[in-house]
């Protein structure tokens, strides 16, 4: 639970707000700044302490909004838009003044279940692969993050040279979710589901649990992602 004076702080960076958008950037998660221990978006979205997202699939789908996410005090934090009857749109993820962040779309004809991130210039830079495997006992995520220079979102997929940064593995039953350091373990972020919400209307619905001074965006696409490709499969 975010304490009384985490919360009033995010909610004063959310009501005083950069007075001009502030462009998305990227940093290698193996940073120089260890005030930051996972930076993709920009510092705007690193706080010192830990943080809750509230991720709830609204029952009636538009286009412009198809996910409420909140934070734990029920502020709109994200926005996120969803491609209507098209393989070849993506989902967005805005910040709450509309503002692109990233862009999130499924890579068609893949030997692995593959899902891309684009941001940067025009939206078109790959900043971020995810592979998924699927075991007898659980889903397990290989999360590859590119650097510079970024291959476009078109490109041939191609991430041998690189060793996931991230990985994601779900509990046994498939409620709880884990986003760590491929490398150290470290925990930075967990995706609990709401199992009620989804027996009684058939929705997702998850909290997501985010550690100090990582990237509450970069945390939020990660699980938008992990939401839309884990329905996928079993649909």
């Amino acid at each position: 639970v975010v304490s009384t004076q985490s919360t009033e702080a995010v909610v004063s960076t959310q009501s005083t707000g950069p007075t001009q958008p502030v462009a998305p950037t990227h940093q290698s998660l193996r940073q120089a700044d260890p005030s930051h221990r996972v930076c993709i978006f920009g510092p705007q979205y690193c706080f010192p302490t830990a943080f809750q997202i509230l991720l709830k699939e609204k029952f009636f789908k538009l286009r412009e909004d198809c996910f409420k996410i909140k934070d734990s005090q029920g502020n709109v934090f994200f926005q996120v838009k969803n491609p209507w009857m098209s393989w070849r749109e993506k989902h967005v993820l805005l910040d709450v003044y509309g503002n692109e962040i990233c862009k999130i779309k499924k890579k068609l004809w893949a030997l692995r279940y593959t899902w891309h991130m684009s941001a940067g210039e025009n939206m078109a830079q790959r900043r971020v692969t995810m592979a998924f495997r699927h075991f007898a006992l659980h889903t397990k995520c290989y999360v590859y993050v590119y650097e510079p220079p970024y291959p476009h979102e078109d490109d041939d997929t191609n991430y041998d040279h690189l060793k996931p940064m991230i990985m994601m593995k779900a509990s046994v039953m498939g409620f709880d979710i884990k986003i760590y350091d491929g490398e150290t373990n470290q925990l930075f972020a967990r995706m609990s589901k709401d199992v009620g919400r989804e027996l009684l209307i058939g929705m997702d619905g998850y909290c997501l649990s985010i550690e100090p001074d990582v990237d509450v965006a970069f945390m939020t696409s990660l699980a938008l992602m992990w939401d839309y490709a884990t329905t996928d499969m079993k649909n």
